[in-house]
């Protein structure tokens, strides 16, 4: 395991900018010329890069993701690696699988209209809902926690440089934020988050350090969790290796918790559930379980200030629209009472 050194992550790797687009005139060429797929594009929400999807007849259709100029070249093998890997040590998982180029590429490269050299990936597209659009269930808490958990079983046995990786949505960062908080201005509950930030710096970090590492999904939210469109009650699919990195191992359980909650009366039910399917299938020391309240609430505070500085900068961007004060607000209160158990 490569230790980790706590240190801020540098705000600066933030790109608020839109940058150079690609237009869906141009990805459907480089699609066509270097993959051979045809069909009907649409351009979907990203937060750091364009993503397409290509319907193509009598197939489910294909995601086409461009990076942005300003992202590590490396981050698009890291993702291609991970697709690979998943795709030969865990066959059953119902996770995107990767489309190689008409020459064998995991990662094509092309010039757009203004000739940056821009890189990108194709992968598969998995059909059905997102888990944040249809009512919740006991079953589909369980049905999570035990796909996480195998999901993680399998990535702990993965490696690659680029794993390593600064990741600002790695809540070991999370001290980080407190240079972007003044740049915000309209930043809803403030009091609380400046207060939360101070006191998980003081008595979460350290704890950190300690417990098991290993490469996970990092991003296992309700939007990334696919549900079969005719029996919603199904889990049917993982999306988003996006933000995958090494951190530790209790992150991402955390992380999945936040899918996980839909009311501020079921949240705690659907936490415990989740966890207990988890720690059937991976069984989490004393340690984890412990932290688990205060990176819950770590991630709901991060979610508030990530998505008001995304939509301070791009109020035309659509991927974080849904995430206004009235979104947080009760999952604010959820956040106050699982931090009410560290000291702030």
């Amino acid at each position: 395991m490569k230790p980790f050194r706590a240190k801020k992550a540098n705000v600066a790797i933030l790109d608020a900018e839109p940058g150079v687009a690609i237009s869906e005139n141009l990805a459907a060429g480089v699609l066509e010329e270097l993959y051979g797929l045809t069909g009907s594009l649409s351009l979907l929400t990203g937060e750091r890069d364009q993503n397409f999807r290509l319907a193509a007849a009598g197939r489910d259709g294909f995601i086409f993701k461009v990076w942005g100029l300003s992202q590590p070249a490396d981050e698009a093998e890291l993702l291609a690696a991970t697709l690979a890997f998943l795709e030969c040590s865990a066959s059953g998982l119902p996770v995107p699988r990767l489309v190689p180029s008409r020459d064998g590429r995991s990662v094509i490269t092309f010039m757009d209209h203004l000739g940056n050299e821009r890189r990108a990936i194709a992968y598969t597209f998995l059909p059905g809902l997102s888990l944040s659009g249809v009512e919740r269930t006991i079953s589909q808490h369980c049905q999570c926690g035990t796909m996480l958990a195998e999901l993680a079983i399998t990535l702990a046995n993965f490696s690659h440089p680029a794993m390593y990786r600064t990741l600002i949505w790695d809540l070991r960062h999370l001290p980080s934020l407190q240079m972007l908080v003044p740049q915000i201005v309209d930043l809803p509950f403030r009091e609380f988050v400046q207060r939360f930030l101070n006191a998980f710096e003081r008595g979460v970090m350290n704890h950190l350090a300690r417990v098991p590492h290993q490469f996970v999904h990092n991003d296992f939210n309700a939007r990334n969790i696919i549900v079969n469109a005719d029996d919603p009650s199904r889990i049917a699919g993982i999306i988003d290796f996006g933000d995958a990195v090494h951190t530790a191992r209790v992150i991402d359980v955390a992380v999945g918790i936040i899918g996980q909650l839909s009311t501020y009366g079921a949240a705690e039910l659907a936490m415990g559930e989740f966890v207990e399917a988890y720690a059937t299938v991976s069984p989490l020391s004393g340690e984890e379980r412990a932290l688990l309240p205060s990176l819950v609430a770590a991630r709901i505070v991060q979610n508030v200030v990530m998505t008001s500085w995304y939509r301070s900068r791009q109020p035309s961007d659509g991927h974080f629209a849904a995430f206004d004060p009235e979104y947080f607000e009760w999952r604010i209160d959820f956040a106050r009472g699982l931090a009410s158990r560290m000291a702030m």
